[in-house]
């Protein structure tokens, strides 16, 4: 199944977003532009992470990158958990004060595969910290937190959920990302080896720009090897996991406000605009202005590319308003 773009937009927090977990407003397969992390509260349940499944339970955090089609299932009869977005610069900011520059987490592992130089795609929205965070947590998604630990965070999301002024959600989710990061970088092994393909993934969020051949050069491999390795992580093939993550790049330069939209499809890596409107257009089944004029005017949750099964928006958008934070 071909996973489609979905997006959470909020006119007064461009810095992520948070809501509960509820099995009405489930989605099939899709992937985000910002990165994911999901905090279970109670339960258990299964996530088909591209090629991957893991099951995630009750204390863990499970980061998703952006780009990386998934889908939720198997849920315990309690299982509940806070889903976070997190926009790339709220991801740099705290990414800078965890890991200064140089250190040797803030730099790929001793694998020889890892072996690019973070300094030369440190331009991009994602590229301070997509390699470092990818080769963190290789394999392994899942990150355990203590019950002190699990027990502030949910805190913290909760607080955003309920925050009515914006200042005071955009700093409950500063406080989540920076703890949700240090716990995830003081809890998984360091240098654990990617694989050709998770490496070529997080090399994509770093430096969209890259065609097969640069990468495969960069990587040591073959552009055969590349591709196949690809499609066994993710399930895709080299052009489509690239169209994602520069969609993701778009999406993350328009909204932090600095770029109009030629510069920022230009930026992202693609050709021309006509290039890159449609392919936003079969990843979401909206254009960029349709899709950024909803975010203006609605704080709602908005999967674009499925817009028949998610129902009467003002429904949606009252659920959101009125459940009380967990």
């Amino acid at each position: 199944m071909e996973a489609v773009l979905q997006e959470l937009i909020y006119d007064s927090l461009r810095e992520g977003a948070v809501w509960p977990f509820d099995r009405r407003y489930l989605r099939p397969r899709h992937f985000h532009g910002q990165l994911e992390c999901l905090l279970v509260l109670r339960g258990s349940a299964t996530v088909h992470l591209a090629t991957q499944t893991i099951v995630v339970r009750a204390g863990q955090l499970c980061w998703i990158l952006p780009g990386v089609p998934h889908v939720m299932g198997d849920f315990s009869s309690d299982f509940d958990m806070w889903v976070v977005e997190l926009d790339a610069s709220l991801v740099d900011e705290c990414w800078a004060k965890l890991v200064p520059a140089g250190s040797a987490a803030s730099s790929p592992g001793s694998s020889a595969r890892s072996s690019a130089k973070r300094s030369e795609h440190t331009d991009a929205p994602f590229g301070s910290w997509a390699l470092a965070l990818g080769e963190q947590l290789a394999g392994r998604p899942q990150v355990d937190t203590s019950a002190a630990i699990a027990a502030r965070l949910d805190e913290l999301a909760a607080a955003v959920w309920a925050a009515t002024r914006p200042v005071d959600a955009r700093t409950g989710l500063a406080a989540f990302a920076l703890l949700a990061l240090k716990t995830t970088l003081a809890n998984v092994e360091t240098h654990r080896p990617l694989s050709v393909g998770q490496l070529a993934s997080c090399l994509l969020l770093a430096s969209p720009t890259m065609d097969r051949g640069e990468m495969a050069r960069e990587l040591g491999v073959s552009e055969g090897f590349l591709s196949r390795a690809l499609h066994k992580d993710l399930g895709v093939t080299f052009v489509e996991h690239r169209a994602r993550t520069r969609v993701a790049h778009f999406l993350a330069l328009v909204q932090s406000g600095g770029s109009n939209f030629l510069h920022a499809a230009l930026s992202a890596g693609f050709g021309s605009y006509s290039q890159f409107h449609r392919t936003f257009s079969r990843l979401s089944g909206s254009g960029p202005s349709h899709y950024l004029e909803l975010g203006r005017h609605r704080s709602q949750l908005l999967v674009l590319g499925d817009s028949d099964s998610l129902g009467d928006v003002s429904v949606l958008t009252d659920w959101q308003r009125q459940r009380a934070p967990l």
